[in-house]
């Protein structure tokens, strides 16, 4: 038995402009894909808040996302909640690049 799991093709990395984030859906699980500066980054696709708000609609300001339904501030990295230490943070997956492609690491 295998196993180990096969990337999955998110897309191209010109798909995604440095600076924004874009939704990604794979067996009905919602993800959130960033490209920064520093390279692409994975979370979980809907803030932890009451709201369940998407992330994909969150601001990003460098390595940062602020979510629009609770306003707390996360760090896209590493998931951890900077503005409430105390909060849980967000779930982040490994995301790889290969000939142009971006691959969700699950």
């Amino acid at each position: 038995m295998n196993d180990e799991i096969d990337p999955i093709l998110v897309g191209e990395t010109s798909d995604i402009e440095v600076g924004t984030v874009e939704s990604f859906e794979h067996d009905d699980i919602n993800y959130a894909i960033f490209h920064l500066e520093s390279g692409f980054f994975c979370t979980q696709g809907n803030c932890n808040c009451e709201e369940n708000a998407p992330l994909s609609e969150a601001e990003i300001e460098e390595e940062e996302l602020e979510c629009i339904g609770c306003g707390n501030t996360y760090s896209i990295v590493s998931g951890d909640c900077v503005s409430d230490p105390e909060l849980n943070g967000l779930k982040v997956y490994d995301i790889s690049e290969e000939d142009e492609n971006i691959y969700l690491n699950i």
